[in-house]
Order: structure tokens, then sequence, then C-alpha cells
């Protein structure tokens, strides 16, 4: 589900040029296109985690990825901007359960000690969905255009809504087997020092994987003189370089973890290290050499993978109470991507004004360096965020 989630993304990115020139789009007008489907992300993360807990990973799956992969054949079929538009925030209302649902299903099916490495694995599809989708769509647009891309990608949504309505337990025992109901409560986030240390943390390394997943195959289309397609090429390179950076992090971090995991706030330290390994990205205006400028990307990216990955299993183990661990995750993912929004909207405004990337990545290095200073200094005790009701 993930992998297929960023593919589409992935098509859009690769598809921007030629989108561009469809629609007539100014760089600024291009950064609105790319966030369109944050917006209805932003406002649905909350309430699509809480129908999760409500309805089970196996109803609210197939929905999620019928809804935008229909949405994604609307966007192939429309000729206005506005309709483009339309179909981007019908898509966000498909993909806002997604990294709940993973996070819930990986709580589900995973032991504690693994959390930290089945939750990098879950992120890793990320940068698989992106690598796979670049290439994918870069070479279907170049031969069949970026209308054909996107259907013939909303086609395996499809498949994957069958596989999992076959594949997946209709109800988990460790679910049935729970007899106690919860009352969601938000307040309790708010005057958690904890809370706002996971928050932080995941606003500043989610503004970093929009940044990427928007912009990626336009920056390496700018710095390298690529083609469309060569292009697409080399941004499946990077993701499948972050890949194997995540998954190594991963392991190392869980190993790391393993010497204090009966504390809560064990695992914080890892989110720190992993947050300003993504930093390197401010050093790369200053790297001339083609090799050296993907190594940079490559672990930066890698990191932001590892990082979040790192911070959702940190918040599984700050909360008190885990059965509805999936309207926990929707609030803080509420106020991380309402950070995504903004790195496409502002990064194309940068773009304008000066023409290049240049302040663009010292911008996300400071943030991610903040980030990394938020979840060091704030959570120091788990977070309680339910009231237990009798049923």
């Amino acid at each position: 589900m993930c992998v297929l989630c960023y593919g589409d993304r992935a098509a859009l990115s690769v598809a921007l040029p030629d989108i561009v020139k469809d629609f007539n789009l100014t760089p600024s007008q291009a950064g609105w296109v790319l966030s369109s489907f944050l917006w209805s992300y932003f406002f649905l993360n909350l309430p699509s985690s809480i129908l999760l807990d409500r309805l089970g990973p196996r109803i609210v799956g197939i929905l999620a990825v019928a809804v935008w992969s229909a949405a994604m054949i609307q966007g192939s079929l429309a000729m206005t901007l506005p309709a483009f538009l339309l179909s981007r925030v019908i898509l966000g209302v498909g993909e806002a359960p997604t990294f709940a649902l993973g996070a819930t299903v990986m709580r589900l099916w995973s032991s504690p000690r693994q959390r930290g490495l089945m939750m990098t694995l879950f992120t890793s599809g990320i940068s698989i969905g992106l690598a796979s989708g670049a290439i994918i769509a870069g070479y279907m647009i170049e031969q069949h255009g970026w209308r054909i891309a996107f259907s013939v990608l909303a086609s395996v949504g499809f498949i994957w809504c069958l596989l999992w309505y076959f594949l997946y337990p209709a109800r988990p025992k460790t679910q049935a087997a729970s007899g106690k109901k919860n009352r969601f409560l938000i307040k309790p986030f708010f005057t958690s020092r904890s809370f706002w240390g996971v928050v932080i943390a995941q606003c500043c390394v989610n503004y970093a994987n929009f940044l990427m997943m928007s912009w990626l195959p336009v920056i390496l289309k700018q710095r390298m003189n690529l083609s469309i397609f060569d292009a697409s090429v080399y941004t499946a390179y990077c993701y499948a370089g972050a890949v194997v950076i995540s998954l190594v992090a991963g392991r190392i971090g869980e190993s790391l973890h393993s010497k204090h995991a009966h504390k809560p706030t064990g695992r914080k330290r890892i989110v720190a290290l992993y947050l300003s390994m993504v930093a390197i990205l401010g050093i790369l205006p200053l790297i001339h050499s083609v090799p050296l400028s993907m190594a940079c990307l490559i672990l930066s990216m890698g990191f932001v993978t590892a990082g979040s990955g790192a911070n959702m299993a940190f918040l599984a183990d700050l909360l008190v109470e885990h059965d509805v661990l999936g309207a926990a995750n929707g609030l803080v993912l509420t106020f991380s991507n309402g950070t995504g929004i903004l790195a496409p909207i502002i990064t194309g405004y940068i773009l304008q004004f000066t023409g290049s990337f240049e302040y663009v990545f010292y911008m996300v290095a400071a943030l991610v360096l903040a980030g990394a200073g938020a979840v060091l200094i704030l959570p120091r005790i788990p977070i309680k965020l339910y009231t237990a009701v009798n049923g």
C-alpha cells in the first residue's frame, strides 16, 4: 500500500514538466499543484485514523486505495486545471489513512523489540514507491504521455484492493480479544512535552520528505541537465539507495535501542541522530560532482525514511494505551502534514525568485536540526492519551 501510494505521487513529480506545459503554469503555480493532494490529506488524517480504529485495516485499506486509484483516473481525463486539482484533492482523501494504517498493522503483527525495524520496513515503502513510480512513470510518459501513465498506475491500485480483501484477516485476534472501549481525548496531547517532541521532529522530517517527493526530479533535471526520462532514472537511483540506507540504519537503530528498550524514552537519541544526518542536505549547494551529489541525496533521503520510522515507533513506545494507536498517529500526522503542505509551495516561490534550490537546502538543514533538538530535549515521560470506559 505504501509503495503504491508514493508511486502515484512520484508520477506527478516526473510528469510535472509536461503538466506545466499542458496547463501553462508558472513555478509558483506548479508548487500549488504539487501540494494540492495535501489539502484534503491534512484535514482527514485524524478523522480517517479514528475511522480506522472503528472499522479496522481491512475495510479502510480497500476504501482508501480504491478512492485514490479512481482519483488517478479522473486526473488522467482532466482537461482543465480546476478539474486536475480536484482529482488531486480526492487522491488526498484516499491517501489520508495510509500511514496510520501501516502503523496499526505493524503494531498488531510485530513484537515491541521489532517495532522500530518494522516501521522502518514499512516507511521504506516510501522510497521503493518513489523509485519504482519514477522510473515506470518516466518510461510511460516518454512513450505514451502522462495521462496513460496515470491510468496504468491506477489499475495496479484496484488489483491491490482485491488482494488485500482476500489476504488480510477480517478481524485480527488481538482486536477481537479486547473487550475494552476507549474514549479518544485530544487535550492530553497539548499538555504533554513528550507529544510535542514527537510532533516537532515529525514536522521537520516530513518537510524534507515532501520536498524530495515533490521536487526531486526537477532538482536532478536542473543540476544535471537531464531529460525527463533520465531525471526519472536518477530519481529511482536515489530512492533505491535510500531504501538500503534506511534498512541498514533501522537495523543498527534496533541494536542500539535494545540496551534501552525498558525505557519509554530510550529511542529518542536514535531519532535525533537520524534527523541530524538528514541535515547533510545543507552542503549540497557546495558540491559540484555528480557522484558526490547523488551520494549526498541518497544518504539524506535514507535517513529521512529511517528518522520517520524511528519517530513513529517512538510514539508507540511513549503511548500508555495502544489499542487506538491509529488515532494517535493520525493526530501527529495532522500536524506534520500541515508542515508538509508548505514544502512544495515554499520551494516553488523560492525557485521563482532565486532561480535555484540553494536556499531550499539550507532551510531544510536548519529545520531537521531543530527537530533533532526538540526530540532530544522534550520527551521525558510516557503519554497517556485515552480514558478507558467499560463497554
